[in-house]
């Protein structure tokens, strides 16, 4: 695993203790895949939410003709598949490892367990993924509105 200082500076454990630290270590688990390996296949179970520690991945969506599309490139630090921890929908999209790519994986059931026995540190967490899924929408809503007007421009 790598340095828990190096963690620490993730977006997703902001605010958090040494003690909270090793807790959501604990209850999580360190996978590593190979380039080009599917970490998560579009419209399968969600049920666990990855945090790139090192690596990249390319998210990837099928178009209504069957095809996929890149979305986006993450890199280490990165947070993916938390939609569907949290509403237990499938996956939205695929997410293939560029490189040799390792994750920390917490699973819905580990942070429900969590969520009992130590509900601030699953607050804290809950939060920091709020924010992170708020200033995905605000940049979404920021390409949405420039992809109107430059369609409004043809």
């Amino acid at each position: 695993m790598r340095n828990l200082d190096t963690i620490r500076q993730l977006e997703i454990f902001n605010g958090l203790s040494d003690k909270e630290m090793a807790t959501v270590i604990r209850r999580s688990k360190q996978m590593e895949y190979k380039a080009e390996g599917v970490i998560v296949r579009e419209k399968s179970p969600g049920g666990m939410m990855h945090i790139i520690l090192e690596g990249s991945v390319e998210v990837r969506k099928k178009t209504p003709d069957g095809n996929e599309k890149p979305l986006a490139i993450l890199n280490e630090g990165t947070v993916f598949g938390e939609m569907s921890f949290f509403d237990g929908c499938p996956y939205s999209a695929s997410v293939i490892a560029k490189e040799n790519t390792s994750t920390l994986t917490m699973f819905k059931n580990d942070f429900l367990e969590m969520a009992e026995t130590e509900p601030a540190l699953a607050l804290k967490m809950a939060i920091n993924l709020i924010n992170t899924l708020s200033t995905r929408l605000r940049k979404t809503n920021e390409n949405l509105v420039t992809f109107a007007a430059l369609r409004g421009k043809e």
